[in-house]
């Protein structure tokens, strides 16, 4: 990690984005939360997933379109007021269904003395905030959801911040190019294409770019 920390320190200041699932954390967030709300599912998540095996659904969803099983995640909160998500995604990682990866956050924390760090997730933008809290990361790009008299709708807002739509939302919402990018789904290689310097792990760990050392 010495040499990549060296080699981001000689750059400019600039913006190194982080996935947050399966990468600073271990464990997907969305996923996790959605596994608890699977009983009270909302009219557009039940459509799609149905009732008789919703988990069994979005785990074919995901498998042949990870980004609308994302959607679909997120879509599952509707009907929440923003402090419920939030009470929600404390008491999973309170209870470790997903947990702080401590070589990601490490890295990000490094990052943060000389560069801006951002989260930028497929999973609602509600669940990543409280996670980058727990980093000390307070810039989090995540899915939207409209809010409606206090509470979540099931309307996705753009940008959408999955595969291609991460490049869009970082040149929206983030910067031109990143200085530095990592993560560990095939949907995460358009953003990682996008940054100067570039790190892997998990699934896609060494394609294309070079996996992070720990």
């Amino acid at each position: 990690m010495k040499a990549l920390l060296d080699q981001l320190d000689a750059l400019p200041p600039g913006d190194a984005v982080f996935d947050l699932d399966n990468t600073l954390l271990v464990g997907d967030i969305g996923e996790a939360t959605l596994r608890r709300l699977l009983h009270r599912l909302p009219p557009r998540a039940a459509s799609i997933l149905g009732t008789t095996d919703p988990w069994g659904a979005y785990e074919a969803l995901a498998a042949r379109d990870w980004c609308g099983a994302g959607d679909v995640a997120a879509q599952a909160l509707a009907g929440l007021s923003p402090s419920e998500v939030e009470a929600l995604a404390t008491d999973v990682l309170e209870r470790g269904e997903v947990r702080l990866n401590p070589h990601t956050v490490e890295l990000a924390r490094a990052l943060s003395r000389r560069h801006r760090v951002w989260i930028l997730t497929g999973s609602a933008e509600l669940l990543g905030r409280v996670a980058g809290a727990r980093m000390g990361i307070e810039r989090v790009v995540g899915m939207r959801l409209r809010e409606v008299e206090g509470r979540l709708s099931d309307e996705l807002l753009p940008p959408c911040t999955c595969g291609e739509g991460k490049v869009l939302a970082t040149r929206q919402l983030i910067t031109e190019r990143p200085v530095f990018a990592i993560g560990d789904s095939p949907t995460d290689l358009p953003i990682l294409r996008l940054a100067t310097v570039a790190r892997t792990l998990g699934k896609i760990a060494g394609r294309e770019f070079p996996a992070l050392e720990t």
